[in-house]
């Protein structure tokens, strides 16, 4: 009965170490929401102008 107790408390510590690690994996991660906006490249106005002055 005293080995099966200490199995039991060995395999509980093991899996508190696993997520304790898992853990501060997470929290290393780098939200979601923080990261920069990906917006479209906006055009120079030479460049719109001179497609504008071609297209004429």
């Amino acid at each position: 009965m005293i080995k099966g107790l200490l199995w039991c408390f060995a395999v509980l510590a093991l899996q508190l170490g696993l997520l304790r690690y898992v853990d501060i994996r997470v929290a290393a991660m780098p939200r979601l929401g923080d990261g920069p906006a990906i917006e479209p490249p906006v055009e120079p106005a030479a460049v719109n102008a001179e497609a504008s002055r071609l297209d004429a």
